[in-house]
């Protein structure tokens, strides 16, 4: 089976990017994948410190061999997460046919890498699947079959085809018109009355915010493409806390998620999206609320007024830097 390589993307978070690479090391087929790690550089007004901890970071991806072979690419400017993740990925999937992300703040089980590559294989040539996920934080796994379908693709810890990335779309404004001109708009939003996503693809389009988890989003549900994850997680979230960029809620729904003790099957089924998913999405959505009342940010607004689920997507999916 040829192996997928795998990207990374590092900016100024030494410990939790040591943190991904240590369980992405003991993964069962680390010894046989290439790493690509990028590394973001740091802003015009950085403040020493802020260097200080890039150049850590970049000493952190250097301590060991963590897969079988590391290729370091390192930004002299800051580029931002949206455009290291287009340019990165866009880059190593257009080589490689097919390839697997993950960003500097998840921990991997050990059976991450076998579930994303055995899953690229069978649903290589299937059009209607527009990537892998691992990261089920939002549906109990007793209420799923091993794996399942969801509309909307993972950000942590993911993988995708060249045919699939092929769609990605830049464009926020002409993404926003396909989507109504094709009926799809309501699909996008959940058929949700907060229209969150919507919302979201919105500022981007105003150049408000800069995500490019919104627009492939957008994207795969312009294109018929579903996403297939594991029933039990394989990938958690360690981006909570107050000194994080972005994941500053308390609410750490990652606590209590259990990793799969085992490998998990990949078979082939039908491409349709799950029903629980579905049903636990909407209700995980509208279990938490984020109030923040001092913050008239855009992000502090939009806190105000969307489900708690929403907040974290934003949250994670939105550059600041």
């Amino acid at each position: 089976m040829t192996i997928a390589p795998i990207v990374m993307f590092v900016y100024n978070r030494p410990q939790l990017a040591r943190q991904t690479l240590e369980c992405l090391a003991v993964n069962e087929l680390a010894s046989e994948s290439d790493l690509f790690i990028f590394s973001d550089g740091a802003k015009q007004n950085a403040t020493q410190a802020d260097c200080i901890k890039i150049e850590e970071t970049r000493k952190v991806i250097r301590e060991k061999a963590w897969c079988k072979t590391v290729t370091i690419i390192e930004s002299s400017v800051n580029k931002g997460l949206a455009t290291s993740v287009i340019e990165g990925v866009t880059e190593v999937v257009s080589k490689y046919g097919n390839v697997i992300v993950i960003e500097d703040d998840v921990l991997l089980s050990p059976h991450f890498l076998k579930f994303m590559n055995d899953a690229l294989k069978i649903y290589k040539d299937d059009s209607r699947v527009g990537s892998i996920g691992s990261w089920n934080y939002f549906c109990p796994p007793n209420k799923l079959t091993e794996t399942f379908f969801f509309r909307y693709p993972d950000t942590k810890g993911w993988a995708t085809f060249e045919r699939a990335w092929k769609y990605f779309e830049p464009d926020s404004v002409k993404l926003i018109e396909q989507l109504k001109s094709k009926s799809k708009w309501d699909e996008f939003n959940f058929h949700d009355d907060i229209f969150y996503m919507g919302k979201m693809l919105q500022l981007q389009a105003e150049n408000k915010i800069s995500s490019w988890a919104i627009r492939w989003t957008a994207s795969s549900i312009l294109n018929n493409m579903l996403t297939l994850f594991p029933a039990t997680t394989l990938s958690k979230d360690i981006g909570f806390g107050a000194d994080a960029t972005h994941d500053k809620s308390i609410y750490d729904y990652n606590a209590n998620l259990q990793f799969s003790t085992s490998s998990v099957n990949v078979i082939i089924q039908e491409v349709i999206e799950n029903n629980a998913a579905i049903i636990e999405w909407k209700k995980f959505s509208r279990k938490y609320y984020y109030i923040n009342q001092g913050d008239n940010s855009i992000k502090g607004i939009l806190r105000k007024k969307l489900p708690f689920t929403l907040v974290r997507w934003i949250d994670k999916n939105i550059s600041n830097r």
